[in-house]
């Protein structure tokens, strides 16, 4: 059963860290993976690098699927340009740099080979997406994507809208140490956008959390835990509590995450959420 929330102590670290400059937005121009891109244009408006990313491949190596991948690769090129023609008409009056980047492989891999070619802040994806052939993104892809996290990962659940970074929820298991390269994210959504940290963990039967001994390098971080055996409802039920903008994890596979981001969990998660959630690369 959960118990009542209480708060820990607060934080007064200060951070001096830039805001974001390179964005990556996955698409496989469904509905929902727009709704994505409208978040983040919304969110960081005209003064970043947006860098459109689409994913294509067959699954062999056969003569017959690489003709396929040569018809993916085209429609791939051709749905870019129909993505940033719907961009420019939908921000008319909005100065945006978008790049268009067509990628052979899994959105995964994808995504390494665009951390190997440069330096990007985030990635920017949503959680579910057509059916179909074109459809090679969200759903359960959303959740091995932000398990195999290269670069900090928010995904967006249909049809959410933008409404600031205010109110942001980290979980974390309490033994785990942040540098300040992983939460580097949260110390640009202070900067940028004043966001308030609420750092929560989750005591199940057997095991303790000692919130004061953990060393977060945010701003007025405000500490929290509750007991309860079912992490998931507890973790939901603070963010709504708190009425969340953003949920922030750290997907590394022991000891609370483990629990958290078995496969069943991970993607239930990630795609039935009713907020952002922001995944942290991991040092």
């Amino acid at each position: 059963m959960q118990s009542v929330i209480q708060k820990e102590y607060m934080s007064t670290e200060t951070t001096s860290k830039k805001s974001f400059s390179h964005v990556i937005l996955m698409t496989d121009f469904s509905g929902p993976a727009r709704n994505a891109i409208k978040y983040a244009i919304d969110a960081f408006g005209p003064d970043v690098e947006y860098n459109l990313l689409n994913a294509y491949y067959a699954r062999s190596s056969s003569a017959t699927l690489l003709d396929l991948n040569d018809i993916l690769a085209k429609e791939s090129m051709e749905g870019l340009d129909q993505e940033l023609a719907w961009i420019k008409e939908t921000y008319p009056n909005m100065n945006l740099n978008v790049k268009m980047h067509s990628v052979f492989g899994s959105p995964v891999d994808a995504i390494k080979k665009m951390r190997q070619a440069g330096d990007y802040d985030i990635v920017i994806m949503g959680t579910k997406g057509a059916s179909g052939m074109d459809a090679v993104l969200f759903g359960s892809v959303a959740s091995a994507i932000i398990r195999a996290t290269v670069i900090p990962v928010i995904s967006i659940p249909p049809s959410f809208s933008f409404g600031g970074f205010k109110e942001v929820v980290l979980a974390t298991d309490g033994k785990h140490e942040y540098s300040d390269q992983v939460i580097a994210p949260l110390q640009k959504m202070q900067k940028q956008f004043g966001s308030q940290i609420n750092v929560f963990s989750v005591e199940t039967e057997g095991s303790s959390v000692d919130l004061a001994s953990l060393s977060i390098n945010v701003e007025n971080a405000h500490y929290s835990k509750v007991e309860s055996n079912d992490v998931t409802e507890a973790i939901t039920d603070f963010c709504d509590d708190k009425n969340a903008d953003l949920l922030v994890i750290l997907p590394i596979h022991t000891g609370f995450f483990d629990r958290l981001f078995h496969s069943s969990v991970s993607k239930a998660l990630v795609e039935k959420a009713k907020f952002p959630i922001l995944a942290l690369e991991h040092d």
